[in-house]
């Protein structure tokens, strides 16, 4: 499919900005898990315009072109504007084109234009690039306090060292501001760790710290020639004492794969990937809005359902519907746990795990979401696996039943060992009539 061109001219002043999503769980003594949430990041580009009346109304019949149809178009980020001469594909971040208009028809304006960058990941070096020697330094720790303030008022230290960071202030021109920009990529905003030594002339101490950055969004002010100024937050973490732990810990990440299966073309859906796709048993699951319930069981139907819910927003799942009738209810559905490698963005081999399986149910559309329960029955039983207890009496919760084994004409049981024998059933008992009925410890 082809895209029109966004080939407008804006001016020198405008803000590029670089966005990840990094899950963080913090461990004991201050260690850290850290998860990239998207494989590849977002740029938003805020463009300023200052358009006469001729140029503003191309500028204007060209948004309503775009949003009135598939919302998305090319733009290429010129060098001679600060960029790298990359086409991306874009769409506009709001629903609204709203202007200033002064005199002659005169007006200015501002579009945000996002995209996914795809771009191959370029090696990084260092974070060496000189940056102004005003900074701001903090060094924190984390204690646990009373929720409530009493007069012993019980605290404790949760870190056994302090951790430092540093708010650091880089003027660039294009060249440098770029490599800037490729560091930040290449550590996946918050997910990677790096050396970084804070250097004495710089008012530093000299030392070398491992840190990451404190956040998942780089704002870059850009000027004329492409000189940027960025201001980055980079915070201490503790290391693991093993570098290939680290590895294990960090880059090797699970990814959910949902697949409903249907005669004619399957639904598969990676979730929540910025990924544009993943290929898994020779099939390609493409990277769309996925959310799930927890798994919840029905009393009336014996029945564990899990409800989900998927992106309606191009009227995929209408499409089917419509094409083929309401072939989603009664559809096999199977949601998979795999493991990917950061790194190559492949899957690691022999390493998945089936979290939920069943048939669709209960499906509910509108024209944003595709809502729908996957359903698996218990086969009669009120629970999916047995309560199993130590005790001296029998563990069977119906007598009689398969695990039983008793077929004579008695009705009643006591769940004892002596009335098993007295029955003859006493080869199927499910106790441990060896056990104490009480114990009493004395100290």
């Amino acid at each position: 499919m082809e895209y029109p061109e966004f080939d407008f001219e804006y001016q020198e002043a405008y803000t590029s900005s670089i966005e990840f999503k990094t899950e963080i769980n913090e461990k004991m003594k201050g260690r850290e898990q850290r998860y990239p949430i998207w494989t590849y990041p977002k740029r938003t580009f805020k463009l300023k315009f200052d358009k006469s009346f001729k140029e503003r109304q191309k500028l204007e019949d060209f948004f309503v072109n775009v949003m009135g149809r598939s919302g998305k178009f090319a733009f290429t980020w010129k060098s001679e504007k600060g960029g790298n001469d990359k086409t991306y594909l874009c769409y506009f971040n709001s629903d609204s084109f709203e202007q200033n208009i002064k005199d002659f028809g005169f007006s200015e304006f501002e579009l945000e234009l996002v995209c996914i960058d795809d771009s191959k990941v370029e090696p990084s070096g260092e974070l060496d690039f000189y940056h102004k020697s005003d900074s701001n330094f903090v060094t924190e720790f984390y204690t646990i306090v009373d929720k409530v303030f009493t007069s012993r008022n019980e605290r404790m230290s949760y870190w056994d060292a302090p951790k430092k960071s540093w708010t650091l202030t880089f003027e660039k021109n294009a060249k440098t501001r770029k490599k800037l920009e490729e560091f930040f990529v290449a550590k996946r905003g918050r997910f990677r760790a790096f050396e970084w030594t804070w250097k004495k002339e710089l008012g530093g101490d000299g030392k070398t710290y491992t840190v990451r950055f404190d956040q998942d969004v780089l704002d870059t002010d850009i000027d004329a020639f492409g000189f940027g100024q960025i201001k980055l937050k980079i915070k201490e973490v503790f290391p693991n004492t093993l570098p290939i732990y680290e590895e294990e810990k960090d880059e090797i990440i699970p990814r959910r794969l949902l697949k409903i299966e249907l005669e004619g073309g399957s639904v598969y859906v990676l979730d929540n990937e910025t990924l544009d796709s993943l290929r898994y048993n020779g099939e390609d699951y493409i990277g769309a809005p996925l959310s799930f319930d927890e798994i919840k069981k029905d009393d009336s139907t014996s029945v564990s359902k899990l409800q989900i819910e998927l992106s309606n927003v191009g009227l995929a799942i209408s499409g089917i519907i419509g094409q083929r009738g309401d072939v989603i209810t009664n559809a096999p559905a199977v949601l998979t746990l795999v493991f990917l490698d950061v790194n190559t963005n492949t899957l690691m081999p022999d390493k998945k795990q089936v979290l939920y399986a069943g048939r669709c149910n209960n499906l509910k559309l509108d024209y944003e979401t595709a809502k729908m329960d996957i359903e698996t029955s218990l086969g009669g039983y009120e629970i999916q696996a047995p309560a199993m207890k130590y005790r001296t009496t029998c563990q069977v919760r119906r007598f009689k039943d398969c695990r039983c084994g008793y077929t004579g004409n008695e009705t009643k049981c006591d769940r004892t060992f002596d009335r098993c024998k007295e029955l003859h059933n006493h080869g199927n008992f499910r106790g441990f009539p060896q056990m104490y009925n009480e114990l009493v410890i004395k100290v």
